[in-house]
């Protein structure tokens, strides 16, 4: 299919609308100064539940997740932002660089109906 005018344009279009999604709001660190701390947090799995489901960080602080999967089926642990593990076998871990983080989010296991089941957690961004 010919590249029209109308179809190079539309397409430009997307990119730049995409560029700016990824450049506003979408970042764990929205218009935050980062203070150059990492925060730096294990989370493994219990039944169908991440331990621990609730991860307190400063705001402008860098969190890195190890994730272990210490499960009996496949996991995953992804953030809002689009920071997040691959589908990990049970016995495997990974560490995750969430970014610095600005505001609350949220963490969840894509696998499936996992994140239903009770697979989330929250990060709370913290004065």
């Amino acid at each position: 299919m010919p590249l029209t005018r109308r179809s190079l344009l539309t397409r430009s279009a997307l990119a730049t609308g995409i560029g700016l999604l990824a450049l506003t709001g979408c970042s764990p660190a929205a218009d935050v100064p980062a203070t150059g701390e990492t925060t730096e947090v294990t989370v493994h799995v219990e039944g169908m539940r991440f331990v621990p489901d609730v991860i307190e960080v400063p705001v402008g602080n860098a969190l890195v997740v190890t994730f272990e999967n210490t499960g009996d089926v496949v996991h995953d642990l992804v953030f809002d932002g689009g920071a997040g593990s691959d589908h990990l076998s049970p016995g495997d871990s990974q560490v995750i660089e969430v970014g610095v983080i600005g505001s609350d989010l949220d963490g969840w296991c894509s696998v499936s109906n996992h994140r239903a089941m009770g697979m989330e957690l929250s990060v709370k961004a913290v004065e």
